[in-house]
């Protein structure tokens, strides 16, 4: 009988990172990704030959590994984030009962957390514990969440932002009584990732869209969606603002018509959100006005129908009886909803920006751009306004080149 061949594991190139990494097997038979570095490169290289040495050896992969539980009276990591996740579920609901995105948001953050010290009773988790967890995040391979994808990893402020909601997570069990309050005093010593250290990258700036792209796109779009988008690049409002507006919230009266939002991003705070519309936005928005005072005025009914419409148009084939009872049926069964989701709007745009031939841009660039303009026409507070920021510091990031353009006009009147 032969003996055993010894296999001996390569490394597999990640495509969508750019990264090489290696599939191991630990003693517990679980399989682990180990990251090495940049595909092709000496460091990947290098790295490979140490973890493969380590793991012929029999030594411990190298990376986090999860501490042994020991017996204790207070509750483990994961049950403590069971519960937190089943409190959050009643607690950051709307106003019509639906859990909003924070469910979700935690769900994510909890994940290494879990992964590393699920069994780890609450009171014997140190802050040193937190800095695994984070590392963990550093070295972990790209992750795709909601069709997006994430090349070189998970950015600075995501994993900033998942550090704060674990920390979040253990101030919530001292509320509980489920964390010993001596165990959150040592976690909220850990700072977050200031920029330019740690190893992990920042995403570049949003930037705003050129009208020039906007405008050779708007040709691909159904007439529905190419009006949000123009009601957006004349107002700045956010894509779920501009796709929840109904005639209720729309006050006609004046020149200026006031969009005043039941719901919004800062409705939790307090706080109340009132779009200011100017004549351009209002000529785009008086043919869609309807009489149904909670019908969406950019309907996804509407943007269907004309999808079919223009399908239907640039048929080549004779239609058909046949033809006829498959799209009744398929008008049936496809019935969209009533308002278009952020995620379809944005999906409509990336579809026409490949018909156009033009690189793709997110609806979120067209209040980059009202920023900017508004900002370098009427000044920073105006865009503050405008835009319904609670603080310049916000509008900053909203009026790119805005302070370089109010300088140069500055030392041409004044210097």
């Amino acid at each position: 009988m032969k003996p055993k061949r010894l296999h001996v594991p390569s490394p597999v190139h990640h495509k969508p990172s750019g990264r090489d990494v290696l599939f191991l097997r630990d003693a517990d038979g679980k399989r682990r990704t180990i990251p090495l570095g940049k595909h092709g490169s000496p460091e990947a290289e290098r790295r490979y030959r140490e973890v493969l040495a380590e793991h012929l050896a029999g030594k411990p992969i190298t990376g986090p590994t999860p501490r042994a539980p020991s017996a204790s009276k207070w509750p483990t990591v994961g049950q403590l984030a069971a519960a937190y996740l089943l409190h959050a579920q009643r607690f950051y609901v709307d106003e019509a009962g639906r859990p909003t995105g924070e469910v979700t948001h935690a769900t994510y953050a909890f994940s290494m957390l879990k992964r590393l010290f699920r069994d780890i009773p609450t009171n014997e988790i140190t802050v040193r514990d937190l800095l695994t967890v984070r590392q963990a995040l550093i070295d972990s391979p790209p992750t795709h969440q909601k069709g997006r994808r994430a090349p070189n990893g998970l950015s600075r402020r995501t994993i900033n932002d998942r550090m704060h909601r674990v920390k979040r997570l253990f101030r919530w069990g001292v509320e509980q009584g489920i964390v010993p309050g001596s165990t959150w005093h040592e976690l909220s010593a850990l700072r977050s990732l200031p920029k330019g250290r740690g190893g992990v990258h920042d995403n570049p700036p949003v930037e705003p869209v050129a009208w020039p792209l906007v405008e050779t796109t708007l040709t691909h779009m159904v007439p529905t969606l190419a009006a949000a988008v123009k009601t957006q690049w004349w107002t700045g409002m956010r894509p779920a603002e501009v796709l929840a507006m109904t005639r209720r919230q729309l006050d006609t009266t004046g020149a200026t018509w006031l969009y005043r939002l039941a719901k919004h991003k800062g409705s939790w705070r307090g706080r109340d959100r009132v779009v200011a519309i100017g004549p351009k936005a209002q000529e785009i928005l008086r043919p869609l006005l309807r009489l149904e005072q909670d019908a969406p005025l950019f309907s996804g009914r509407a943007a269907w129908e004309e999808f079919r419409a223009a399908k239907r148009a640039g048929r080549e084939t004779p239609e058909t009886k046949q033809m006829r009872e498959r799209d009744e049926r398929a008008a049936v069964a496809e019935a969209p909803a009533e308002f278009v989701s952020v995620d379809e709007y944005r999906r409509a745009i990336e579809r026409a920006c490949d018909k156009a031939g033009v690189p793709h841009w997110s609806p979120h660039r067209l209040r980059h751009a009202a920023g900017t303009r508004i900002a370098q026409e009427e000044g920073l507070e105006a865009a503050r306004c405008a835009l319904g920021h609670a603080d310049l510091t916000t509008t900053w990031r909203y009026a790119v080149g805005a302070d370089v353009e109010i300088a140069k006009r500055t030392a041409a009147r004044l210097g």
